[in-house]
């Protein structure tokens, strides 16, 4: 039998279709021009979160051999992706909304012969990009320690990186364990790493001299630290009930229920739990990707809350918890900024300055401004909640799918780790200089 990390790299190394490569520094359109093309909804919204997660819908899957596909070709590439990444496959993250016949059918209308207009990637002097050591892996969590260097997840590699930004050199750090395939890192005040083996379903701490590793039962997928030195982890595709995982200083592993999704819950595929992140006040937040639900989890009482989103399909992300507890989600599927005060209940959506920008990753810095890291836009943003505006830096690769983002507390520099798969574009680190 496969095992998950397997049938995901088999399933994006196939999700090509006969399409060419274009360079990655092509003058051509960004997969939100080609999304543009598609009728605004709640179809388009369910299309953009079930189906651009992993690799942009760019030129490459919109053409075949530079011509439109017909709408028995689209028939065949949903179909492909469904048997890789559908409800009833082994990693479940496309939703039974895409059904081969009605996809195929409404891409087939909506886009007909049309093309977006080819467009040059701008540039931004005070982005740094750093190729990846293997051009192929997906480097899918970062984060910052206390010397500045950069921590990376190979996912792909089964192995660790840490980039010191002043040379730009990569030290390979390996796991003891087969088939690692690590997604998430944190670092905990001690300076430990906290990694989330997903196949292997556990947890690994890294002290810089040993690994010691945790068995958690679930293929997680994020991890978030407690103020007692312990973690949490998110059961990526449990459903009945959907679960969080505590590992205490102690080493102790204890599973924790949260509410099952009303609709979701008793059907293949499910939520799909996501985002994990501890607030202030120490309660856990998590996103339900294809829930469209908030939950928050209180240690203390055990008691748990549930907050909807009001647009169906939004697909909240990676969010983030700001220091004064208002919660910042990037609505994935609706292209928006989320703001949640869990105070008062209230939702705002706030709208991005690029349509259609499958806002991805979002991270609150020091002075209470939200960066957001987007999947189709090519482009980094930052909202200031105070003037209620947005700054746009145009990142200078074509295919970059943000999927997480650090925020160096000394210099304020932003570091993104962004790749697709398949991608284009050799994946790599960027760092943003403040």
């Amino acid at each position: 039998m496969r095992s998950i990390a397997t049938v995901f790299s088999l399933s994006l190394a196939g999700l090509v279709f006969g399409s060419s490569r274009p360079d990655y520094r092509a003058v051509e359109p960004s997969s939100s021009d080609w999304l543009h093309l598609l009728p605004d909804g709640p179809v388009k919204r369910q299309f953009i979160l079930d189906c651009t997660g992993c690799h942009q819908f760019d030129s490459r899957m919109a053409l075949r051999f530079g011509r439109p596909r017909t709408e028995g070709e689209w028939k065949e590439a949903v179909q492909r992706m469904l048997g890789f990444a559908g409800p009833e496959s082994g990693f479940p993250v496309i939703s039974a909304a895409q059904h081969p016949d009605s996809t195929a059918a409404w891409l087939s209308r909506a886009l007909g012969d049309r093309k977006p207009d080819p467009r040059d990637p701008p540039s931004d002097p005070r982005i740094t990009e750093f190729l990846f050591p293997a051009a192929q892996d997906l480097p899918h969590d970062v984060a910052v320690d206390d010397d500045g260097r950069v921590v990376v997840t190979g996912m792909f590699t089964g192995a660790m990186y840490l980039l010191e930004p002043q040379s730009g050199r990569f030290t390979r750090v390996e796991i003891p364990v087969e088939q690692a395939n690590p997604r998430a890192v944190e670092i905990d005040r001690d300076g430990r790493w906290w990694v989330v083996l997903g196949n292997p379903q556990q947890v690994a701490r890294y002290d810089g001299v040993g690994w010691t590793t945790f068995n958690v039962g679930v293929y997680a997928h994020s991890v978030a630290l407690d103020s007692s030195g312990g973690a949490w982890v998110n059961g990526h595709f449990t459903r009945q009930p959907e679960l969080l995982v505590s590992i205490d200083r102690q080493g102790n592993v204890r599973q924790v229920p949260l509410p099952d999704h009303p609709v979701l819950a008793g059907r293949p595929g499910g939520p799909v739990p996501y985002e994990l992140r501890t607030g202030p006040d120490g309660r856990l937040w998590m996103s339900e990707l294809q829930g469209n639900r908030m939950i928050v989890h209180d240690p203390a009482t055990g008691h748990s809350k549930v907050f909807e989103l009001p647009t169906p399909a939004s697909g909240p992300r990676r969010f983030d918890v700001g220091p004064d507890g208002v919660v910042w989600i990037p609505a994935y599927g609706a292209g928006s900024l989320v703001r949640l005060d869990p105070g008062t209940g209230q939702i705002r959506e706030i709208e991005l300055p690029v349509r259609d920008a499958a806002p991805y990753v979002a991270r609150v810095d020091g002075t209470g401004g939200v960066w957001i890291g987007t999947g189709a836009a090519d482009a980094l943003f930052r909202y200031d909640p105070v003037a209620d505006s947005f700054e746009t830096i145009p990142l200078p690769t074509r295919g970059a799918v943000v999927r997480h983002m650090a925020i160096d507390p000394r210099s304020g520099d932003v570091w993104l780790a962004y790749g697709e798969s398949p991608g284009k574009a050799p994946a790599r680190v960027a760092r943003f200089r403040r």
